[in-house]
């Protein structure tokens, strides 16, 4: 058990996701971990595990070497926390699987996103991250088409 208030933890766990941590982040989530990416349909896909997120986020992070990540508002509680932030970043690298098959290629956009998200903690381990983004704004900022 951690002396580390929800908000304390959430916030080490954004600042080493601005940093492109994904080693700290890791360690910052329990084992059973979900993220659940709120974009769509309610029914369309299913939170992904601790060992997919483990995936993602360095997927993503390769895709976007120079980015940042700005929280603008965070709202806490004793269990849960509540950010909204800003993603920017500019499309140097492919972004390929667990995120896009076949893989993106670089384009060289400099994309920007608001999203919220909803960090579950117990323990002062992130157990649950429900965020909340535009997924169409980003598939046309990345040019992506379907």
């Amino acid at each position: 058990m951690s002396d580390l208030s929800s908000l304390e933890v959430t916030a080490q766990y954004v600042a080493a996701l601005a940093a492109g941590d994904t080693d700290r982040m890791n360690s910052m989530r329990t084992g059973d971990f979900e993220l659940d990416f709120v974009y769509g349909d309610a029914f369309a896909s299913e939170p992904l595990s601790s060992e997919e997120t483990k995936q993602f986020w360095p997927t993503w992070l390769v895709g976007f070497p120079e980015m940042d990540y700005e929280v603008t508002r965070t709202i806490a509680a004793d269990e849960v926390v509540v950010t909204q932030w800003v993603f920017t970043g500019t499309h140097e690298k492919p972004i390929g699987q667990p995120i896009f098959d076949p893989p993106v290629k670089p384009t060289g956009r400099t994309i920007m996103f608001r999203g919220v998200s909803i960090y579950d903690v117990s323990g002062g381990l992130i157990k649950r991250e429900t965020a909340y983004i535009d997924l169409a704004t980003i598939m046309v900022e990345l040019g992506v088409e379907l």
